[in-house]
């Protein structure tokens, strides 16, 4: 008689104590069946689909679907990128709020739900600006799916740029989130910034 706790030999041809249990594939079945069927998938031939899908690099924005529209204007103060002073010492700052702070407050940064952006400040002109990436379309366009009754797939509204412009909302960043500064550079690295936007 086997002792409690132990594995009788038998023990992966069956499950349960009666003779009337049924079979049990024990670990190597397992293993050749996966192997089995890697095999058979490779057997097939070469799938038509990449995964994942390889990047590809725009020379231009695509031009958006005419069903994808905004609510709001996409970047309403925006400014080109000011050039600065080589000489010039520029603060970096990390600003962090959560999403839809406007409408829900401190709510979705308990989720950690967080929108970020960077803020840059010239001691030499003691301006200061931001720098924010920001869905052409509004967030809930860009996070879910829309179902076209002409479409066989999920249709996504999620392009995205970009905004610059001058100033730092520090009541919007600081109120519910993160406005720390993170670094200093110069003018000269600062302006390699400015120029890689190109």
């Amino acid at each position: 008689m086997a002792q409690a706790g132990r594995v009788s030999p038998g023990a992966w041809g069956r499950r349960g104590a009666g003779a009337d249990a049924a079979p049990v594939c024990a670990p190597w079945c397992w293993a050749s069946a996966l192997l089995w069927l890697a095999a058979a998938a490779a057997a097939t031939g070469p799938s038509r689909r990449q995964w994942p899908v390889p990047y590809k690099r725009f020379s231009f924005r695509p031009e958006p679907d005419p069903y994808c529209q905004a609510k709001y204007t996409f970047c309403p103060t925006g400014s080109p990128i000011p050039v600065m002073k080589d000489d010039d010492v520029i603060e970096v700052f990390r600003l962090q709020a959560p999403v839809w702070e406007f409408k829900y407050g401190d709510l979705l940064g308990h989720l950690k739900i967080m929108h970020d952006a960077i803020g840059f400040r010239s001691t030499l002109t003691e301006k200061n600006y931001t720098m924010e990436w920001y869905e052409l379309f509004q967030l809930g366009n860009c996070t879910f799916p829309h179902l076209r009754p002409e479409m066989n797939a999920p249709f996504w509204c999620n392009q995205g740029a970009a905004c610059f412009f001058e100033g730092i909302d520090d009541i919007h960043w600081k109120e519910n989130g993160t406005l720390v500064l993170v670094a200093t550079i110069s003018g000269i690295y600062y302006c390699l910034l400015q120029n890689y936007r190109h």
